[in-house]
């Protein structure tokens, strides 16, 4: 069977440019933080990779934080504002990935809600930063499950216009958007190589340098004293490759969409709103979001529910309930999720296995 992969949200294959990339730096076996020879070849592939990164994102490269990928750089982010933060609160929304809203319980939280769509109701944030005790607000640039992309810049105005911090997950849009960390008001920036056609394991968080921030991982001084630990060099250099020129699925996406609309019973979650052109999420109402995933697997059609649990097992969407749908409805998600090798022929291929799972 001729197998569809169309859940990139999730991971997506290695582009050639940095298999390549990460070949040749298995090379450079220095460690490096050492001085001598082979320590500084390491030293130098490091930077230039740095640079590299930093340049697409529009920042100096010192503030580009090495981290194991997208996880530990929001934990990296929330540890290292609220350890200095001496009480204050943390502002999340309940549409944020698993690993903020676990980073972020660790504190006093206050939960920002959202509309219909999954978009935050920003008169609600300004009400929450303006009681004066919230250190950080957390918003991702756009959501894992539904592709919706949150006001940003508004949110960053309003937690900076009361004395917080905005910490932005951009996993999702990293790669596909033209991310400009300053342009867009972020204080802490963070995501993760594998979303984009890097490797697994390796991710970054920006930060600006005038921050009080508290590094989380001990032992050594490695990223400015930011994040101990022997860098992953082949990892970040296939970081810096794949992230050199944006995914462009948007004509894709457009395909889609259409042929989703002669598909009778499946709707579209958050139609309402503006969306990443790589991720969409349906909903055929009465059918189980994993007995769906299940079909189109079958069906040679690799697509996802959403998040799924460490066991891989795949669960209700807390990104639905914060949306206000019941625990059935939020169950009945169904996510496509569209990367840099995707084809018109994938597209084709989904709508006809969907058009058979459905009926």
């Amino acid at each position: 069977m001729n197998r569809v992969y169309l859940d990139h949200a999730a991971t997506t294959p290695l582009k050639p440019a940095a298999r390549e990339a990460m070949v040749a730096a298995m090379a450079v076996f220095g460690n490096p933080s050492s001085v001598h020879g082979e320590g500084q070849a390491a030293r130098a592939l490091l930077d230039d990779s740095r640079r590299a990164i930093a340049d697409v994102l529009g920042v100096r490269a010192e503030r580009i934080v090495f981290t194991s990928g997208g996880t530990e750089a929001a934990n990296l982010a929330i540890g290292g504002v609220m350890a200095a933060a001496k009480g204050r609160k943390v502002a999340i929304a309940g549409i944020e990935h698993d690993c903020v809203i676990g980073a972020a319980w660790r504190y006093d939280v206050v939960e920002i809600p959202v509309d219909s769509d999954g978009v935050v109701k920003l008169d609600a944030l300004e009400k929450i930063v303006a009681a004066g005790d919230v250190a950080l607000v957390c918003l991702m640039h756009a959501n894992n499950e539904t592709g919706v992309i949150q006001p940003v810049k508004e949110a960053a105005a309003l937690a900076h216009a009361h004395g917080a911090l905005l910490f932005v997950d951009a996993v999702q849009t990293v790669g596909h958007l033209d991310v400009k960390p300053d342009e867009m008001g972020a204080d802490l920036l963070g995501f993760s190589a594998h979303k984009f056609g890097g490797p697994k394991g390796v991710g970054a968080l920006v930060v600006k340098p005038e921050l009080d921030f508290v590094p989380q991982m001990m032992g050594g001084a490695q990223e400015r004293g930011r994040r101990a630990g022997t860098e992953n060099l082949p990892a970040v250099v296939g970081m810096a490759a794949a992230l050199g020129e944006l995914i462009d699925t948007s004509d894709l996406m457009a395909r889609l969409v259409a042929g989703l609309e002669e598909i009778p019973g499946v709707g579209i979650v958050a139609e309402g709103a503006v969306g990443v052109p790589h991720v969409l999420q349906l909903r055929v109402p009465g059918r189980n979001g994993e007995d769906m995933v299940i079909a189109m697997d079958l069906a040679g059609i690799a697509v996802s529910q959403g998040s799924a649990c460490s066991s891989g097992r795949v669960k209700a969407s807390h990104v639905l309930k914060a949306m206000g749908y019941s625990e059935q409805e939020a169950g009945e998600g169904l996510r496509i999720s569209l990367g840099w090798n995707t084809t018109v022929a994938d597209i084709d291929a989904v709508l006809a296995a969907l058009k058979r799972v459905v009926a």
